[in-house]
C-alpha cells in the first residue's frame, strides 16, 4: 500500500495515511432529492450513493475533526500579558507591565500531536469502512430486489400454469370425464397461484423502497432493474481468503492505528514529568521620587511527589489492550468468513444443480402429467403433485440465488472489492473444486434449462378435449 502524505492545515504536520480511493477523498456535493433519474443499474445506484448518503458525510466530517484537533494540540501556549500597582495612590505610586510565556519541553507537542494524527489515521480508516458499508447495504438490497423481480416472474408463470390446469379440469368435468371435486381442487390451486403473485408485487415495492433507503434518498423513484441473476460467480479458497481479508480489510488497519495513537500516547506520559518553564519579564516603573527597574522570574513545578506514575500505567495498559483489539478484530473477520463461505458454497451448489439437474426434471415432469391427464390416462392427484413439485423446485432455485448473492455481497465485503460482482481476478478466486457443476453427470442436452429472468418462457400449450 502506497503511502500517501497528508497536510493538516499546518506545514509541519505530515502523515502517511491508508491509500484512499478516489471515493473516498473526494465530497460530491449531495444530489437533489427532487427530479432524480431512475437508476436502473447497480453502477448508478453506487453513484447516487457515494454522493448522497449521510454516513459518508458523517465520516468525512470526523477527518476534518480529527485534523482540527491534530493541528490543536501541536499550538504553543499563549503568553500572557499583565499590568499592575503594588501602589496605586501616593508620593510612591508603582506601575509594573509584565508578561509571561510557558516554554514546553521535552517536545510534549510533538508527540501529543503525533498521537493525534493517529486519530485522524484512523478516521480515514473508518470513512474507507463506512464507504464498504454502505456499498453492501446498496448491493444487497439491489440483488433482493433483483430476486423479487425474479419471484414475480415465476409467480407469473405458475398461476398460468395453474389456470391452464383449472381450465383442463372444467374441459374433463364438461366433458363428463371429471368431477365437480377436481375442478374445485383446481380453483383452489389457481387462487393460491393468484395470492402468491399479488404478495410477490408487495416484496417488489418494498424493495424498491428499501434499495431507495438504502442509497439515502428515500423518495428516489425506482423501477425495474436490470442485472443477470445467473451470472457466474467464483469460487474461493477459504485459507486464502480470511488471509486476503485482513490484509485489505480497513478494520485491522484502523486497530493499528490505534496501536500506534496508544505507543504515542505513552511516550508522551514518559516526559510528562519533565516540567515546563514559566518566564515572566517585565518593568516596573516607581512615579515619585522616579525609578525605573526590569523584573525576570523563572518558575518551574518540582516532580516531587506526582510524577505521572498512574497515567503512564494506563498508557502502557492501553498499549496491550489496543494489541489485543487488533487480535480479535482478525478473529472476526475470519470467523465471518468462513461463515461466508459455507453460505455461499451451498448455495452456488445448490443453484447449480437445481438449473441443471433438477428444474429441467420438473418442468419435463408437469408437461407430461398434464398431456396424461388431458388424455384421461393420470388422476388429478398427479398433476397436483407434479405442479407442487415444480413450484416448490423453481421458488427454492430462487432462494438458492439469492442465497448466493447474499455470499457474494458480504465476501465482496470483507475483500472491501470495488468491482461487483466479483470475477475470477478476485483475491483468494480459485478453479471451482471437484463435485462442483463440472463435474455434475451428463444430462439430456435437450433438456429444459431455467428461462432467465428476460426470458420466461409460457407455459406449454397442451390441447383440451373436446366437450
Amino acid at each position: 500500500m502506497p503511502p500517501a502524505t497528508l497536510d493538516v492545515a499546518d506545514p509541519g504536520i505530515r502523515l502517511a495515511p491508508p491509500a484512499p480511493t478516489p471515493a473516498v477523498t473526494s465530497a460530491p456535493e449531495p444530489l437533489p432529492v427532487d427530479g432524480l433519474p431512475s437508476p436502473a443499474t447497480l453502477e448508478e445506484f453506487v453513484a447516487l450513493a457515494e454522493r448522497s448518503h449521510p454516513r459518508l458525510v458523517a465520516a468525512r466530517a470526523a477527518i476534518e475533526a480529527a485534523r482540527g484537533q491534530a493541528v490543536q494540540v501541536r499550538l504553543y501556549p499563549n503568553p500572557m500579558a499583565a499590568v499592575g500597582s503594588p501602589q496605586i495612590a501616593g508620593p510612591e505610586s508603582q506601575w509594573s507591565y509584565f508578561a509571561t510565556q510557558d516554554v514546553v519541553t521535552a517536545g510534549k507537542l510533538r508527540l501529543a500531536q503525533q498521537a493525534a494524527l493517529r486519530d485522524v489515521q484512523r478516521a480515514e480508516y473508518d470513512l474507507i469502512r463506512a464507504r464498504f458499508d454502505v456499498l453492501r447495504e446498496v448491493r444487497g438490497s439491489f440483488y433482493a430486489l433483483l430476486v423479487a423481480q425474479r419471484r414475480i416472474e415465476i409467480y407469473q408463470l405458475l398461476f398460468d400454469i395453474a389456470k391452464r390446469s383449472y381450465d383442463i379440469g372444467m374441459a374433463l368435468a364438461e366433458a363428463g370425464e371429471g368431477t365437480k371435486a377436481d375442478v374445485l381442487f383446481w380453483s383452489i390451486e389457481r387462487d393460491r397461484a393468484e395470492v402468491q403473485l399479488i404478495n410477490g408485487s408487495v416484496f417488489v415495492e418494498t424493495g424498491r423502497r428499501q434499495l431507495a433507503a438504502a442509497i439515502g434518498l428515500p423518495r428516489a423513484d425506482v423501477g425495474t432493474i436490470q442485472a443477470d441473476m445467473f451470472q457466474k460467480l467464483p469460487w474461493f479458497d477459504l485459507k486464502s481468503l480470511q488471509e486476503a481479508i485482513v490484509r485489505s480489510n480497513a478494520k485491522p488497519r484502523a486497530a493499528e492505528a490505534q496501536i500506534a495513537r496508544a505507543q504515542w500516547a505513552l511516550e508522551r506520559s514518559a516526559v510528562e514529568p519533565i516540567p515546563n518553564v514559566n518566564v515572566l519579564g517585565g518593568y516596573q516603573r516607581q512615579v515619585g521620587p522616579a525609578q525605573q527597574q526590569g523584573i525576570v522570574q523563572l518558575m518551574m513545578e518540582v516532580p516531587l511527589f506526582d510524577r505521572n506514575q498512574g497515567n503512564i500505567r494506563s498508557a502502557r495498559a492501553d498499549i496491550a489492550s489496543a494489541r489485543a483489539d487488533l487480535r480479535t478484530v482478525e478473529l472476526d473477520l475470519a470467523t465471518q468468513a468462513a461463515q461466508a463461505i459455507a453460505a455461499y458454497r451451498t448455495a452456488q451448489r445448490q443453484a447449480d444443480w437445481y438449473e441443471q439437474l433438477i428444474l429441467p426434471k420438473a418442468r419435463e415432469t408437469l408437461q407430461l402429467t398434464q398431456q396424461l391427464y388431458a388424455r384421461g390416462e393420470v388422476t388429478f392427484l398427479s398433476l397436483l403433485q407434479a405442479q407442487r413439485i415444480l413450484t416448490e423446485t423453481e421458488l427454492a432455485f430462487v432462494e438458492a440465488q439469492a442465497d448466493r448473492w447474499n455470499g457474494a455481497v458480504t465476501i465482496a465485503d470483507l475483500l472491501q472489492l470495488e468491482q461487483f460482482p466479483p470475477t475470477s481476478a478476485a483475491p483468494a478466486a480459485v478453479p471451482p473444486p471437484p463435485g462442483g457443476p463440472e463435474a455434475m453427470p451428463p444430462r439430456d442436452p435437450n433438456a429444459v434449462k431455467p428461462p432467465r429472468p428476460e426470458q420466461v418462457a409460457p407455459p406449454v400449450p397442451i390441447p383440451l378435449p373436446p366437450p
